[in-house]
């Protein structure tokens, strides 16, 4: 209950310093522009915040209407032949105010609602001119702009100051009179000098290597390209390899001219080779021939050896038979073994 209670109290202060429960009475005026009037925008009175732009919007006419929302505490303020005045910044540093001139007569406020004309229509000209309107001084509206322009001029003399300085850091530099960021980059463009200049004498060195390097390898062309010229004078010298070797007297016609020696040769080891395929491909054909056969013989074996272990294994268990056949005695041989011989 206590947290609650205190709860409602922080929001309750909350409440009054941001005007939650103030009222706030609404007014309006006209603008044949909206640049420099935004919502949100201040509505001042000799400094003093007032109220603020709730609405801007265009109407049907194409001029800008704006909403003044001004504070329940000033609202007495806002007296017949009130102007308001748009204050916008000369040098644009800011979004600039929305100033209230009140009437100088002491009549009861302005009915919420009503209208208040700008100092740039004709209405708010002409109230501006009857001298019925508290208007600023010329020297307040003189003060507010050197006030904006100060601490402009002071961030300036800092920018100059600072200039100065980074100047003197590189004339120091320069001189070598100061070790700073700017030296230390001096000189590492010292050495990157140095550097450039050791590779580019390093590069001319290798450039000389490798034009000794080209020359070799041309002379090793111009040898191949002359054996190439060599070679082919010689494939197109009526006298020479080729033509000796197709020549009729030549070497492959002596070689070949023996009375179909060689030839005959040759046919006979071809006759030879065919006869022996002959042989090979019946011997193929027989054993194809002789598989039925083969695996025929094969099973009826399979067969009969089956039958014979079953005609042992029941003559085996028949009791009539089970003692009945004598042992076989060992015969001696007549002949005298090779082992039993002396020597």
């Amino acid at each position: 209950m206590v947290s609650m209670v205190a709860l409602i109290a922080v929001l309750v202060l909350m409440g009054a310093n941001q005007r939650w429960f103030a009222r706030n009475y609404v007014f309006y005026s006209r603008f044949s522009t909206a640049d420099g009037v935004t919502t949100g925008m201040r509505v001042r009175l000799k400094g003093f915040e007032i109220g603020k732009v709730v609405k801007v919007k265009l109407n049907s006419y194409n001029r800008v209407r704006v909403d003044i929302a001004i504070y329940e505490d000033y609202y007495d303020k806002i007296r017949p032949d009130s102007v308001v005045d748009l204050a916008t910044d000369p040098l644009g540093l800011g979004a600039g105010s929305l100033n209230l001139l009140p009437g100088l007569n002491q009549l009861p406020p302005m009915e919420e609602h009503s209208f208040l004309p700008s100092t740039e229509s004709n209405l708010g000209k002409a109230l501006m001119a009857e001298g019925v309107v508290d208007k600023p001084l010329a020297n307040g509206a003189i003060a507010g702009i050197i006030s904006q322009i100060e601490p402009l001029l002071v961030e300036v003399r800092g920018t100059a100051a600072a200039v100065t300085h980074f100047l003197g850091d590189i004339n120091g530099a320069v001189e070598g009179r100061s070790k700073n960021q700017i030296s230390a980059l001096m000189t590492t463009i010292q050495a990157t000098m140095g550097t450039i200049e050791s590779v580019l004498s390093s590069t001319g060195a290798n450039a000389n290597t490798l034009m000794v390097s080209g020359r070799d390898l041309m002379k090793n062309l111009n040898g191949i390209t002359g054996n190439i010229d060599r070679l082919s004078s010689q494939l197109q010298d009526p006298k020479g390899l080729i033509p000796k070797l197709l020549d009729p007297q030549g070497s492959l016609k002596t070689f070949l001219d023996d009375k179909n020696q060689l030839y005959n040769q040759f046919t006979q080891i071809l006759a030879q080779v065919n006869d022996t395929l002959g042989q090979v491909k019946g011997l193929a054909q027989y054993l194809n021939q002789s598989t039925p056969m083969i695996s025929g013989l094969m099973e009826d074996t399979q067969t009969t050896l089956k039958k014979t272990s079953n005609v042992m294994e029941g003559l085996s268990n028949n009791p009539l038979l089970r003692g009945g056949i004598p042992a076989a005695k060992p015969q001696t041989s007549t002949l005298q073994g090779a082992r039993d011989e002396s020597f």
